[in-house]
């Protein structure tokens, strides 16, 4: 296949997704919120447009796990010692994950000054804070390694 061709069939491909994400997004922006009666908020609930929509999302992120599983075989295949190291990568992440999972959180609804209505798991509550410490702990090491970089490649010389 010619290169422009699938460019122009990748960029056709690019706004139709778009173009429906936004009318999906439509569909949940005018429909029924939490002011609307308890009637409105189950027809919307059980409706066509909300359906739609988180089938739309459904298969937004089934195709998305489906190409980055692609992308990670044809690099491998391609560049073997690079794709084993963003591998490695994505499993130190998940491992540091789990710690922070295993370590918890003293946070509960009471410290959070969470509203009575708007309740949460406490299981929610110490995923949600070991994945923010690891976004946290993430951008740390990223900052340490853009500044630490240039001294390291200075002391290797």
């Amino acid at each position: 296949m010619d290169t422009k061709k699938l460019n122009l069939y990748m960029s056709i491909l690019k706004i139709s997704l778009v173009a429906v994400g936004v009318i999906a997004c439509l569909f949940l922006f005018t429909g029924a919120d939490m002011n609307s009666t308890l009637q409105d908020q189950v027809s919307f609930r059980d409706g066509a447009s909300l359906s739609f929509t988180t089938s739309f999302t459904g298969f937004l992120i089934f195709a998305s796990v489906g190409l980055i599983l692609i992308f990670f075989v044809v690099q491998l295949i391609s560049n073997p010692k690079k794709t084993i190291m963003s591998i490695i990568g994505v499993v130190v992440a998940l491992v540091l994950y789990l710690i922070f999972l295993m370590i918890g959180t003293s946070d509960t609804n009471t410290t959070l000054q969470l509203a009575e209505d708007v309740q949460v798991e406490q299981g929610t509550i110490v995923s949600s804070t070991a994945g923010l410490y690891l976004v946290i702990t993430l951008i740390v090491i990223a900052v340490l390694a853009a500044f630490l970089s240039p001294l390291m490649g200075k002391l290797r010389k």
